[in-house]
């Protein structure tokens, strides 16, 4: 229901997002296909997502990878302003996907 997804309500916890569609991103996807996803959440130190599902399943659970730029997960988010997370989506074979994830904090 959209690339960009913004959350105002203040991240006090670990979470992890889950990407999916009414008829799941594996099906939606063929091999070779990729898709973006953009999430906004309003920053707290306390507040990040260090992994990510996509149709209910941890990617790297039966094969496909998570990477993060500047090679670590987040153990952290912003202390004020949001947190942006963007997720490139490349559908590597049936339910396997190489995620690139990247954490952008701003200041309030």
């Amino acid at each position: 229901n959209g690339m960009v997804h913004y959350f105002t309500t203040t991240e006090d916890s670990v979470s992890t997002p889950n990407i999916r569609s009414s008829s799941g991103i594996n099906t939606d996807l063929a091999v070779g296909d990729t898709a973006s996803v953009t999430i906004i959440t309003t920053a707290a130190a306390a507040g990040y997502a260090a992994t990510v599902h996509i149709d209910g399943v941890t990617v790297g659970t039966n094969g496909g990878t998570l990477n993060w730029t500047g090679g670590d997960a987040p153990s952290a988010g912003g202390a004020s302003g949001v947190d942006i997370y963007a997720y490139t989506i490349m559908k590597t074979a049936s339910s396997k996907y190489t995620v690139i994830a990247t954490l952008t904090t701003t200041a309030a």
